[in-house]
């Protein structure tokens, strides 16, 4: 199979700088306030430069939003990596994510802009395309322990991803969100304590 032309090659480049100059500015001013302009420029691309990865400001915050959630993704294989123990493995995914809400990147646009931006159903939608499938092997393997017991997977997946979105919105809101993310560390774990048989 032949490899990519040199054309191709620079488009991809041009689409990567694109959506990198997109979340620069997303996370500085704001999905609102935020031009194409102020991307074009960021990126150091012409403004049809954008134009040709993407239709308007609404798709290219959909591509920003996506790679923020592949970067989450990325992030939690790497540190689950070598994890064998269900439970733990789990607690480790938690903790990286209510990590990654320290970044004002995600915070900003994951968390504060995407459901308004997005629309709350295509928001729950990339969301769930990304992260369900996870949650679900995860509980599946607990469940397989014999120390767990969850009647209704995908329902019990759903729960705890929505768990763990709205304690993210509180760390991020918070005044101090160290202080929050160690609270929130700790509920979601009693959340989880919540599945063992008794």
């Amino acid at each position: 199979m032949a490899g990519k032309t040199r054309r191709e090659e620079y488009a991809e480049l041009t689409r990567t700088a694109v959506v990198s100059a997109a979340i620069a500015r997303f996370t500085a001013d704001g999905y609102a306030a935020t031009t194409i302009d102020a991307i074009a420029e960021e990126a150091r691309v012409t403004k049809g430069g954008v134009y040709h990865h993407f239709s308007d400001k609404a798709e290219l915050f959909e591509a920003a939003f996506v790679a923020m959630q592949r970067r989450l993704l990325d992030r939690i294989a790497t540190g689950l990596a070598g994890i064998s123990d269900p439970q733990a493995a789990i607690v480790a995914g938690m903790n990286l994510f209510l990590d990654e809400c320290a970044h004002d990147d995600f915070r900003r646009i994951v968390l504060e802009q995407a459901p308004a931006a997005l629309g709350w159903a295509r928001w729950k939608k990339i969301d769930e395309e990304y992260f369900l499938g996870l949650f679900v092997t995860a509980l599946d393997r607990l469940v397989a322990t014999g120390d767990y017991e969850i009647p209704d997977l995908a329902l019990a997946a759903r729960v705890l991803m929505a768990a763990m979105d709205e304690a993210a919105l509180a760390v991020a809101a918070a005044p101090d969100p160290a202080a929050e993310r160690e609270r929130a560390r700790t509920l979601l774990q009693q959340l989880l304590r919540g599945f063992r048989v008794s």
